[in-house]
């Protein structure tokens, strides 16, 4: 569908920012293969244990998002006694990360289970290896003043406004499912993230699908007029999160020693986060994006708690996720979605969880 032009006033650069990162990148809050999965590795690369020694001079350069993993490692310390430099590159969203891995400017980065699958089904070279999961309620359907849908199934006839290649995207088409409704049932408008409030406040659309700081932000500033979230709008989303890597770094083994030092610094900053929220709220919402911090503590309580899941876990999840684009013909065919994981960094981040 074309998109509505855009109504309304922008929210601020920083809360901006903000919003891209609720659907980009999870507790770090987090695009896009044939079957082959773009796999241009050998198979003795991908099955090789993982080289340990990191050469002097190694260098990771990371496609970060708002500062987000740079000060997550900071801020729990897990940037401390690198065996390599990181050079951080700023991008807002997963798929700018995924285009930067095309042009060999990045060995690494941060993206939202959505980009990844379209990553594969494009055939681009990219491989999982690190995994972290939030909440699977932290996508919202709300609707428009006056609006008298209580429910999904409410809303057959009528439009929803949804942003097309990110997590938004599998979440409305897995709300509809649920209610027993179809694609066809209902007019899917593609806006930004930061248009589709506006879109509702307007009357434009009639729900539309949000995330925190927006969703409260919306509700609060329509609830007097009727707005309000749908009743059976939870576990719309996975809450898989991925550090992802392009093959040409993990056919390097400098890079690949230091993605591996990596992945298991990235699975303890994910713990350290989740038993440190409030730290977290401190020193990224407050002290790094300069957010008021009731707006860092909503986006927090909407995430809840990361967790590290085993690979096998993510990958069924992940082949759910990609199972409902194929149906909605929003990629080209079935995936079988464990191309996309090299799966030797399952070991990496299960010790990791253990460790100090």
């Amino acid at each position: 569908m074309p998109a509505l032009p855009v109504v309304g006033p922008r929210p601020p650069r920083l809360l901006a920012a903000l919003v891209a990162l609720a659907f980009a990148a999870p507790a770090l809050t987090a695009c896009a293969g044939s079957a082959a999965g773009g796999d241009a590795a050998p198979a003795a690369a991908r099955t090789a244990a993982l080289p340990t020694a990191v050469p002097a001079g190694t260098e990771l350069r990371v496609g970060d998002q708002n500062d987000l993993l740079q000060t997550l490692l900071s801020a729990s310390g897990q940037d401390k006694d690198l065996p390599y430099k990181l050079t951080y590159g700023k991008f807002q969203g997963g798929p700018a990360i995924l285009e930067a891995f095309r042009g060999g400017s990045l060995d690494v980065g941060i993206v939202a289970e959505t980009p990844a699958i379209f990553a594969q089904a494009a055939a681009q070279d990219v491989k999982v290896v690190g995994v972290v999961q939030s909440s699977k309620d932290a996508v919202h359907i709300v609707t428009s003043p006056g609006s008298s849908a209580q429910k999904v199934a409410d809303l057959k006839g009528r439009k929803i406004a949804y942003t097309q290649g990110t997590t938004f995207q599998p979440a409305v088409l897995k709300a509809l499912k649920n209610a027993g409704l179809t694609p066809s049932d209902v007019t899917l408008v593609n806006l930004t993230p930061l248009d589709v409030p506006a879109a509702l406040a307007s009357g434009q659309v009639d729900a539309g699908v949000v995330t925190e700081p927006l969703g409260t932000k919306y509700l609060v500033a329509n609830k007097d007029k009727g707005a309000h979230e749908l009743a059976d709008d939870k576990g719309l989303n996975s809450g898989l999160q991925f550090l992802v890597a392009p093959g040409a770094a993990l056919r390097d083994e400098a890079r690949t020693a230091a993605l591996r030092d990596l992945s298991a610094r990235f699975t303890r900053a994910e713990l350290w986060l989740a038993e440190h929220q409030q730290d977290w709220v401190r020193a990224y919402f407050t002290g790094v994006q300069k957010l008021p911090q009731e707006v860092g503590e909503a986006v927090v309580a909407n995430n809840g708690k990361p967790t590290i899941p085993d690979y096998a876990t993510a990958i069924s999840q992940q082949q759910q996720v990609a199972d409902l684009l194929a149906e909605a013909h929003a990629i080209p065919g079935k995936l079988d979605v464990s191309a996309e994981f090299d799966t030797r960094f399952d070991a990496v981040q299960q010790a990791a969880k253990s460790a100090p």
